[in-house]
């Protein structure tokens, strides 16, 4: 079998072989200081891999000379990657050559993959252009990864830039962390350190350029579009990608208008005139939607027009990506519950001004029905802006509370328009404001349920009777390595749990000093030796009686399965259970584990983890495995339903602990200060009835309102999920003492 060296010769033989020639004198076979390879061997080996794009012009001579500073190991890295590199781009690979030597005086072998991946993504968003630029700046790149002063990190601009959200037009948007930037249009995802620009200030400009042009997204109409809008494109995709650049132009013309700053950042981070000159397509799509009146439409109907140039297009740092599924899944849901929602609050603003107009004393009959046939219309005060209408009743204009105008604001962020469908009030078809009206009828309605529970409306200050309809469900098993892995991961914890339990458990009471017992009390029977020898009476109470405590503690572990808590927060849930089930099997106490969440008041739904009566067995740990997040938060009910299972265990002690992210909340209008009312009506109650309520939760708004619900010492705010296993401990510990 040939040599490598054999097959290089014979290679260079038939007139392949080094390409560039020199008239320096006679050559140099250079060798490594290290013992590496030599110049020609190098340059023989980087040839092999580049041949086909190499010439006169071109060679591998400059690079290979450079490489003889290096280790064996070093150099065959390289030559390793160059090979790895041509299978992107064959030129690239030869810039690499060129520019990538200096990278291996200052990454070291564990950074120099992702390093390589840093230039194979930046030539596949921007060309080779920006990915040469990438491998000259290694310097700014091993800042970047270290994280120097120039970068900043979430912590240091969230609040910022919630602020600035806070303060546009538009529904408010939440500022949460993710690895890529994009909007679901109530949240603006934004990465945990922003380090591509060269200065601090710069970065700042990058990260409030991104978040900005997220909120014109929902607030000039980007997501008024469906997926079918799609599907005359063979590669859907794709054309997203096209709308999404369109809408960045359109957007940034917008914003330029609104917030000329701004505007200033993004025409700097993405200059119009050099996209202009690329081809008359995108000289046309720009010139169409930098006009004052252009829509998400117009950059619809352009996406066919340049769908086939994207590759031409430099990549905008700020602009994020579409998330076009997350979004179609959000908006649909906001649009059913701001449907309700609205048609609701124009129940209410019904009633109220027919009581303005029909006077009991003064309106005839016909004045009465002529009220009765009025309905909602809205008009538009100004035609350049679609926000600004105005609800009229009959023949006038009517200014609705701030609720209401939120809510209708939300409404044209998704049409452009209130539709007129919204238009009339709820009636018998929407949410039912009226529980005492038997004959008025809801679109939620429901038959098929096992419970049903009151709320308290704390406007009227009585129950809605029967309000919430409730089924109980068993979490099907799955079986995992989950167990396994969190008991290894968190053994060290375990250890301290179970210590802290143990504790607890006082099996048995000592009782020194007893005139029979199971053991000598050798304090009693020193102190009657030194009597005895005194020649005092001695005392014949020398035994220890063991007295058997029995603990009669029942706890009820109640957990948020609210979408809320899904990723991290469900795995911190899920691994302090079994942590707590480990230890709680040590202290003997009966307790039982219950999650819950559901949709509207007709759908809530708790579900068995694990009863009072079931022991700790697989069963119980396959469905702790399957804890998934679900839908919302209808607290009240579920504190009922569980406060009535408790109840019936007989115990001296009895705990609720709820572990929730968050509060009251749901899609049929249970927030706010009505959802926080009825879960402390319903706490109260399952105080009176001798149950010990306790919560602990991750959000950090927490204090505005768990107070007010649980009572000043009655709550825990953790500021770290990694803390939740010990918190809940520690309260248990307090409690059932």
């Amino acid at each position: 079998m040939k040599s490598f060296w054999e097959k290089a010769i014979e290679k260079h033989r038939k007139g392949k072989g080094i390409k560039a020639r020199t008239n320096r004198g006679p050559k140099i076979k250079a060798s490594a200081i290290y013992g590496g390879m030599g110049e020609r061997e190098i340059q023989l080996r980087l040839e092999l891999h580049l041949e086909p794009i190499l010439s006169n012009q071109k060679s591998v001579l400059e690079p290979a000379r450079d490489l003889c500073m290096f280790s064996m190991q070093d150099q065959e890295r390289f030559i390793e990657t160059v090979g790895e590199i041509c299978n992107t781009n064959m030129e690239l690979a030869y810039e690499f050559c060129h520019n990538g030597v200096e990278s291996l005086k200052n990454l070291d072998e564990s950074q120099w993959q992702q390093w390589i991946n840093t230039i194979v993504k930046k030539y596949n968003d921007g060309g080779i252009e920006n990915s040469v630029k990438q491998m000259k700046d290694i310097l700014f790149y091993l800042d970047e990864l270290a994280g120097t002063s120039t970068s900043i990190d979430f912590e240091d601009f969230s609040k910022t830039i919630e602020s600035l959200l806070t303060g546009l037009n538009g529904r408010p948007l939440k500022v949460e962390t993710a690895e890529n930037i994009y909007t679901d249009t109530e949240t603006v995802y934004l990465p945990e350190r922003i380090s591509s620009q060269k200065t601090k200030e710069d970065n700042f400009s990058l990260i409030k350029a991104s978040a900005i042009h997220l909120w014109a997204q929902t607030y000039f109409g980007t997501w008024r579009i469906k997926k079918k809008d799609f599907a005359k494109f063979d590669d859907m995709e794709r054309a997203v990608k096209a709308y999404h650049f369109l809408e960045t132009i359109r957007l940034d013309e917008r914003i330029a208008t609104e917030l000329p700053g701004i505007g200033r950042i993004l025409n700097k981070l993405n200059p119009k005139d050099k996209i202009k000159s690329l081809s008359k397509n995108f000289k046309n799509a720009i010139e169409i939607l930098e006009k004052d009146k252009s829509t998400n439409l117009d950059s619809l109907d352009l996406v066919e027009s340049i769908i086939h140039d994207l590759e031409k297009i430099p990549k905008s740092p700020y602009a994020g990506e579409l998330n076009l599924e997350s979004v179609l899944s959000i908006t649909n849901e906001r649009i059913d519950q701001d449907k309700v929602s609205f048609e609701k609050a124009l129940e209410d603003l019904h009633d109220q001004w027919r009581k303005v107009e029909e006077s009991p004393d003064e309106a005839s009959e016909n004045d009465s029905q002529e009220s009765n046939e009025k309905t909602f219309s809205v008009s538009k005060e100004n035609e350049d802006n679609e926000y600004d209408v105005v609800l009229e009743y009959g023949d006038t204009s009517i200014s609705p509370p701030e609720n209401v105008k939120q809510i209708m604001e939300s409404i044209i962020q998704d049409f452009g328009e209130i539709p007129e469908e919204y238009l009339e009030p709820a009636g018998d078809g929407g949410y039912n404001a009226d529980p005492d009206n038997e004959e008025t009828g809801n679109d939620y309605d429901s038959s098929d349920y096992e419970f049903a529970y009151d709320e308290w409306d704390h406007a009227r200050q009585k129950y809605r009777k029967d309000w919430c309809k409730l089924n109980e469900k068993t979490i099907l098993e799955t079986s995992n390595n989950f167990i396994t892995e969190t008991l290894k991961k968190h053994r060290g914890l375990l250890k301290n749990l179970n210590r802290t339990f143990e504790a607890l458990r006082q099996d048995d009471k000592r009782s020194k000093k007893q005139n029979y017992g199971d053991d000598i009390d050798l304090d009693a029977f020193v102190d009657a030796y030194i009597d005895l020898k005194k020649g005092k009476e001695v005392d014949e109470k020398l035994f220890i009686k063991l007295n058997k405590v029995e603990r009669n503690v029942a706890v009820m572990f109640m957990i948020d399965m609210s979408g809320s808590t899904s990723g991290n927060v469900n795995i911190v849930e899920k691994e302090s259970l079994i942590l707590l089930c480990e230890s709680l099997e040590i202290l003997g106490d009966t307790y039982a584990i219950y999650g819950f969440s559901g949709k509207t008041r007709n759908n809530c739904e708790v579900y068995k983890i694990k009863d009072f009566e079931e022991k700790y067995d697989n069963s119980v740990k396959n469905r702790i495995c399957n804890i998934e997040a679900m839908d919302y938060t209808r607290m009240g009910a579920s504190i009922r339903h569980l406060t009535m299972l408790l109840s019936k265990v007989e115990a001296k002690t009895k705990l609720l602990i709820t572990l929730s992210d968050g509060k009251p909340d749901d899609v049929d209008g249970y927030r706010g200060q009505y959802g926080i009312e009825d879960t402390k009506k319903a706490l109260i109650e399952a105080r009176f009835l001798g149950i010990h309520t306790y919560c602990i939760t991750i959000d950090e708004e927490a204090m505005d309102y768990l107070p007010y619900m649980y009572g000043k010492n009655n709550f825990a705010v953790i500021n770290e999920v990694g803390k939740l296993p010990l918190k809940v401990s520690d309260i248990y510990r307090k409690i059932t003492l």
